[in-house]
């Protein structure tokens, strides 16, 4: 197979059709015949795991190795699952028939497995060398061996040494033959010596990633790594699960001195192939949810200090670590979100497809109705009670989005469009045509905005009787945006919008073949509670920001190297950064916070990438000063704008212009009660934390307006102070109940800028808010699209462990800040003056 040139992480566009394949193949010869075993298969994604692992490959080459995971799973699993294998004997008689396939020894048995497997080895074997299959046999009676070895010892009840499970788990991890499968075609036995270190290497890896968050579940009779690490060290599974994930740092590490000592001559080509493999395999177990959303418990592992905040912080460190991927990315996943998965039932309801799933949906949208607020209450009604939805519901939808306007701007009456589109997809609502949006007056709009217009013009259309008004360009236009999805789950990682679109094209193209792929890759997208999420990754936004916070913490720091190349890799062609990786739409905010992480990791070995993204703010910038999101002619954003001001004022006199006009856009934004319009976050701490770090890095700049900096982080401070709520945090706003995302973006400006009892008070009560497993759980303050709130629960974390390490820094020279003796007393008419800076990271929420 072809490893030619591909991004990283990039997936074969064709994985849609292996993955179709690959199921109808396992039915075909029996592997998989109930319903529910087909379900089952079709959750594994082999055909997504096929376009990663080899996202050069032809769509031929895919769908066998689609299928020959397929089979390898489905046999591996015949020993875990209840009601399979039960013994080592009958290991012995399931595996010897199928070793005897690929050897050439020959076999009697006829069960639908070693059926299948004659299959797959006659395709396979066409064209390749006789040491090839002399290689892959080797590695599948290797594996055989093994799991004959594992079921023994669990029949004895032996719990290995960890050098005995180490050197066990990597046969019985599959690894070797589905790597021998994806290279076979450029697979020489000249070189295969010194690729030995990297197969070794990359089945670790994937073995020990997936132990790792297998270790979130114990399950009886299992022995992972995290368990053999507990034992030995005679610690708990909080401590043992970070070991595990030292352990698979230093291994990374020595994968990458193995491939470098790989010969230049014909196997350079093969060091590149096996590094794709490796991060494919992962970046699959992710997406398909093969890795648990629980991290490894870490009671036991939280040892009593006298100092609580260094204890929290030390929990919280050990969590996040779990957190980083093998590849350098924090791929978090998205909560669900009653928006996306009424829109998802709706389209499978006007394809009639897939009733179970179509079970699914409804019964997470009627668990979520009784607590639903008034938005999700009509969108839930519009899509599973149609009947009830009232002629004048459009005019109901008005107290819901009164608001628009405030954070979207002159989009506002776009939005409310946008809304009664869905309600018409949901429920029929009946739409006027006035309201229908007009063409776009410019060609440069973000993809989002051109595909939510495009759809949102063709449901008027379709839905008023004028469905001419779409042109056919328009409707052409469309479906090949949303044809060019990229490989990836998602369309630029929005279901929303990808939604919206889907069941416009549905509407007046029902049937359309890239449906068919789309709704493959949403089952895929959906959580594990049913549910369809708003966006698959926003891991570069993620990344960025848990880099930056991760400097500054030593046990941290050593996985900001891997963290660094992950980000650098990732910059796009036109300077940006996406705020997911395999998304073309770049960003403002994501681009910042990018830039300010490789700044603070290493600015001479990333200069070329930060010369390459301050262009690319120097070109969005507006003529008042303040940046857009997505485009230049798009209307500023203040915490876009502050996020320029952090990125651009390191670079030298060459932007000092930009930085200057930036400045002035924040002060002038600012409002007389010291707040900030919001317009991605929900939170005023939000914003203020990262306009209030803007305007101190804007200090030093010459001819820096300092007075008004002065008086504006003083208002800023104020306002916080002031808002403070009894229990010592802060909420979204002054009259919601404080939640722990909102205190940690607060405390940073109190502690710098405010009175010892009001950060003392915050202090406490962010402490009382961590639970067991280390996190700090609070409603996200992210939205998207406005004003929506969207949650990915790493970002609570990594704000809080960025104001912890504040305190604890500032715990190490000044007084105790973390007992607090009661309420909040009232704030001072003016805040003292700052105490040194020691700022950190930045403040804000995604562009999303």
């Amino acid at each position: 197979m072809s490893d030619g040139p591909a991004v990283r992480g990039a997936c074969s566009p064709w994985w849609p059709t292996a993955e179709r394949a690959a199921v109808a193949w396992a039915r075909r010869w029996g592997l998989a015949v109930e319903d529910s075993e087909v379900r089952r298969l079709a959750r594994m994604g082999h055909g997504r795991m096929a376009g990663r692992v080899a996202p050069g490959a032809s769509p031929g080459e895919l769908e066998l190795l689609a299928c020959w995971g397929a089979f390898i799973t489905l046999v591996d699993d015949g020993f875990d699952l209840p009601g399979g294998v039960s013994s080592a004997s009958e290991t012995r008689s399931v595996l010897d028939p199928l070793v005897a396939v690929v050897t050439g020894a020959g076999t009697e048995a006829r069960t639908p497995a070693v059926a299948a497997l004659r299959d797959l080895w006659q395709r396979t074997v066409v064209g390749t060398e006789p040491a090839w299959c002399a290689r892959f046999a080797a590695a599948y009676a290797s594996f055989a061996e093994a799991t004959f070895q594992e079921l023994r010892w669990r029949e004895e009840g032996h719990m290995p040494s960890l050098e005995e499970y180490v050197r066990l788990r990597r046969l019985t991890i599959t690894v070797e033959p589905l790597l021998l499968v994806a290279e076979r075609s450029s697979w020489t036995p000249a070189g295969a010596k010194d690729t030995e270190a990297l197969y070794a290497a990359c089945a670790d890896v994937v073995a020990w990633t997936n132990d790792l968050f297998d270790a979130g579940s114990e399950r009886p009779g299992q022995v992972g790594l995290v368990d053999v690490l507990a034992r030995e060290r005679g610690v708990g599974r909080g401590e043992a699960a970070a070991a595990a994930r030292a352990m698979l740092e230093e291994r990374l590490d020595e994968f990458e001195t193995a491939a470098v000592r790989v010969p230049a001559a014909g196997s350079r080509s093969r060091a590149g192939l096996i590094r794709t493999f490796l991060d494919g395999t992962v970046a699959w177990q992710y997406e398909t949810q093969r890795y648990r959303a629980t991290l490894p418990s870490q009671r036991g592992g939280r040892e009593p200090r006298a100092d609580r905040v260094e204890a929290a912080v030390g929990a919280l460190e050990r969590r996040l670590v779990l957190a980083v991927a093998p590849g350098g990315d924090l791929p978090d996943r998205c909560a669900s979100r009653v928006l996306e998965t009424s829109l998802f039932l709706a389209l499978l309801r006007a394809r009639g497809s897939h009733g179970h799933e179509q079970r699914q949906l409804t019964r997470y949208l009627e668990e979520r109705r009784p607590d639903a607020d008034p938005l999700d209450a009509l969108l839930i009604d519009a899509c599973l009670r149609p009947h009830t939805l009232p002629t004048d519901a459009a005019d109901a939808t008005r107290p819901l989005t009164g608001g628009l306007s405030r954070a979207t701007g002159s989009r506002g009456r776009f939005k409310r469009s946008v809304l009664h589109a869905v309600l018409h997809l949901l429920g029929g609502l009946r739409l006027d045509a006035a309201d229908a949006p007009p063409q776009a007056a410019t060609p440069a709009l973000s993809t989002f905005t051109l595909v939510n217009q495009l759809a949102v013009r063709a449901v008027y259309a379709q839905a008023t009787g004028y469905p001419h008004a779409l042109s056919t360009r328009e409707r052409f236009q469309l479906s090949d945006l949303l044809a060019d999805a990229g490989g990836r789950l998602l369309w630029e990682a929005s279901a929303s919008t990808h939604l919206l679109g889907l069941n416009t094209l549905q509407s007046f193209r029902p049937g359309h073949p890239l449906i068919d792929d789309a709704v493959t890759g949403l089952l895929f997208a959906r959580d594990a509670d049913g549910g369809v999420p708003f966006l698959d990754s926003q891991d570069m936004w993620n990344t960025a920001l848990g880099g930056l916070v991760f400097l500054s913490r030593p046990a941290l720091r050593p996985y900001t190297a891997r963290i660094g190349a992950f980000v650098a890799a990732h910059q796009a062609s036109d300077g940006g950064w996406p705020f997911a990786s395999g998304v073309r739409q770049t960003d403002v905010d994501t681009t910042c916070r990018a830039m300010e992480f490789l700044q603070a990791l290493d600015p001479h070995r990333y200069d070329h990438h930060l010369q390459r993204g301050a262009a690319y703010l120097a070109a969005m910038a507006g003529p008042d000063g303040g940046f857009p999101t997505w485009m230049e002619s798009d209307r500023a954003d203040l915490d876009m704008t502050a996020g320029a001001v952090l990125a651009l004022a390191p670079h030298g006199p060459d932007h000092h212009r930009l930085v200057t006009a930036a400045t002035r856009f924040i002060l002038d934004a600012q409002h007389p009660d010291g707040t900030f319009t919001p317009g991605w976050t929900v939170s005023e701490s939000s914003v203020i934390l990262r306009a209030v770090d803007a305007l101190d890095a804007a200090r030093a700049v010459p001819a820096a307006d300092l007075a008004g900096i002065e008086a504006a982080t003083a208002r800023a401070a104020a306002r916080l102070i002031a808002t403070q709520q009894p229990d010592g945090g802060w909420g979204h706003t002054p009259d919601s109940a404080s939640d722990a995302l909102s205190t940690a973006q607060a405390l940073p400006v109190v502690a710098r800028y405010g009175p010892p009892h009001a950060t003392t008070a915050a202090t406490a009560y962010l402490l009382a808010g961590q639970s067991e497993d280390g996190s700090f759980p609070s409603p996200p303050d992210q939205v998207g699209p406005r004003p929506l709130p969207f949650d990915y629960p790493v970002i609570s974390d990594l704000f809080a462990l960025a104001a912890l390490d504040r305190i604890s820094r500032l715990r190490r020279t000044g007084p105790d800040l973390y007992d607090a003796p009661g309420p909040v007393q009232p704030a001072p008419a003016e805040p003292p003056r700052p105490r040194p800076s020691t700022r950190v990271v930045p403040s804000g929420t995604s562009a999303r």
